[in-house]
């Protein structure tokens, strides 16, 4: 059996996914044990001949599930996690590809780490810069501070989201409330403990969900510097517009999920509170300077 299965959720992903496989199957820990990982392709209906492609490039070294239609990325992945039995499953984005030991340093230190439940890669932008991608769950203050916009204000900034992993140039292990997935590996005993992946997230904040739902449970999630991903980013999401609303959507689900109804109520009466704070202080300022050049 396979140490890990490596899925890639594919919809009509068929100009940048063989990026993904090729690296894979670039990787010296298969080529000193093929059986080392399976790599499986979790495809949402294509219609760009993704499949036909995939079949007649691998062949039978891809599996491919079928989902008929564009289920979104957490049912993708469910659907995958059913049909696979590795201890470990690699999730790996079309558009991302991972470098040399990925999957043996990552594995290796699951297996040091039995408490970790999910670890993130070390993820760079094809520039050579490194994304931040681990981040910390939301408090209120921290919801507001990142929707408003006023997190960026340098006195606030130490309020916001993710204030206390900045700074830190992602090069050492580092336990983390959640990593995004992108390159992350999820320890499959975790689906017999936490479940699968919310299918009411259909792009985007599934892997907060569950880096929450796992903590909850009483495991880890780790950042693994020693596995290396290069990640183009947006993949499937193609368009701002589409990026943004899925953002904005799975976003509100989160938080209404885990803080529930009056604690949203209360950020988005926050929010549409400070309109008003900025019309009175235009207000006011525009009836000052009406008043100056009236003297």
């Amino acid at each position: 059996m396979p140490r890990v299965d490596v899925i890639v959720v594919c919809w009509n992903d068929k100009d940048k996914i063989a990026t993904a496989l090729d690296s894979i199957f670039a990787l010296s820990e298969l080529h000193e044990d093929p059986q080392f990982a399976r790599v499986v392709v979790s495809d949402n209906g294509s219609s760009d001949g993704s499949r036909e492609y995939i079949r007649k490039r691998y062949g039978d070294r891809v599996q491919i599930v079928e989902n008929g239609r564009n289920l979104g990325f957490g049912a993708a992945c469910n659907r995958a996690f059913l049909a696979t039995t590795s201890q470990y499953v690699y999730l790996l984005n079309p558009d991302a590809e991972i470098r040399d030991r990925a999957l043996a340093n990552i594995v290796d230190f699951m297996d040091a780490h039995p408490a970790c439940g999910i670890a993130g890669s070390r993820i760079f932008d094809p520039d050579g810069s490194v994304q931040q991608s681990c981040g910390e769950f939301d408090t209120w203050l921290g919801a507001f501070l990142r929707s408003s916009a006023w997190g960026e204000w340098p006195f606030l900034q130490r309020f916001a989201n993710g204030a206390s992993l900045r700074g830190w140039h992602y090069d050492t292990e580092r336990q983390v409330d959640l990593a995004i997935g992108a390159a992350l590996a999820i320890r499959r005993s975790l689906f017999r403990d936490v479940g699968l992946f919310d299918e009411r997230f259909f792009l985007y904040h599934e892997e907060v969900d569950y880096a929450r739902r796992v903590r909850d449970a009483g495991y880890e999630v780790w950042f693994v510097p020693s596995s290396v991903a290069v990640h183009a980013g947006q993949g499937s999401a193609r368009g701002l517009y589409s990026v943004e609303r899925h953002k904005q959507r799975s976003r509100r689900k989160y938080w209404l999920k885990h803080h529930g109804v009056a604690w949203y109520a209360a950020l988005v009466a926050a929010l549409a509170g400070r309109y008003v704070l900025y019309a009175a202080l235009i207000g006011g300022a525009a009836l000052g300077a009406r008043r100056l050049l009236w003297r």
